[in-house]
């Protein structure tokens, strides 16, 4: 399943790599497009007929983009795909090999490299954000300093490749679609998944596993470009106070209060960028509201 919201070519490629690569084992190949209104999806339906390809009328958010596509497929196994990704040669037999070799795991990741090759574990790979670094406007710590050499636990992968067991995704009712236009609904989708371990109901006793052997290029970027800078840092402040509220409720307050303060002095700190930030400061909710 791959979630597109315009963009450019980059979606191409992702998909003929799915058909060049994907394998023996990859079942449907579903192109939810959010809405785009560019005409994009009509032509992709026509340049890869074996792609299913599901047009929304409006991009409510990828979350909901995404539960649209988990809703088209039937497959015991989930695979969701950023538009701006690539598989290379057995990536997606090595994923679904380890998520095999961890049948407790609620999913497995692949390590995320760019177009040079560089791995990208420092921005893929992350503890879940405490309230402090949530204050201070950022995502959670990096979960290693260097890539893994073997299979591990990940407390929050990005949700740019994820392979899912579909009754772990169903048990949590998928992404939460409050998540507007994007980001943070993984952060929050993997925070709920560990308030939930231990409990018998749920299909999974661990989180995600990251298997470094398995390689997927990230290329990244496509949807800030569309969307713009102001408009993209207004989202992800929004969201991240969302995901305050939910996961810290006790110190949401005291969150929103350090994300004025950090967010007037990055404006003041890089002024190329003062109006973004000053525009996220002003999309924080207001003082005594709830």
């Amino acid at each position: 399943m791959v979630v597109r919201w315009r963009g450019g070519d980059e979606v191409d490629r992702c998909l003929r790599s799915l058909l060049d690569h994907g394998g023996a084992r990859l079942g449907r190949i579903v192109l939810v497009d959010s809405g785009s209104g560019d005409g994009g999806a009509e032509r992709l339906a026509s340049a890869f007929p074996q792609v299913e390809v599901l047009a929304l009328p409006d991009n409510r958010s990828f979350a909901h983009a995404a539960n649209r596509g988990a809703d088209a497929c039937d497959e015991e196994l989930l695979l969701l795909l950023n538009p701006d990704t690539e598989l290379g040669a057995d990536s997606l037999d090595t994923l679904i090999g380890g998520l095999e070799n961890s049948p407790d795991a609620a999913g497995v990741v692949p390590l995320l490299v760019g177009a040079d090759g560089r791995p990208q574990h420092r921005w893929q790979l992350r503890r879940l954000p405490t309230a402090v670094r949530l204050g201070a406007g950022l995502a959670g710590a990096p979960a290693c300093r260097q890539p893994p050499p073997i299979p591990a636990l990940v407390p929050q992968p990005a949700a740019a490749a994820w392979l899912v067991r579909r009754e772990l995704w169903a048990a949590l009712d998928g992404l939460d679609e409050a998540f507007t236009p994007a980001w943070w609904e993984d952060a929050d989708f993997c925070a709920r998944l560990a308030g939930r371990l231990g409990d018998p109901s749920l299909p999974a006793d661990t989180g995600f596993v990251v298997v470094p052997t398995a390689r997927i290029t990230h290329r990244g970027g496509s949807s800030v470009a569309e969307l713009g800078d102001a408009a993209f840092l207004a989202a992800w402040t929004r969201n991240l106070v969302r995901y305050a509220r939910r996961h810290h409720p006790g110190r949401a307050g005291a969150i929103v209060a350090g994300l004025r303060l950090s967010l007037l002095g990055r404006a003041a700190l890089r002024p190329a960028r003062s109006g973004a930030y000053l525009a996220a400061r002003r999309a924080l909710p207001r003082r005594g509201a709830s």
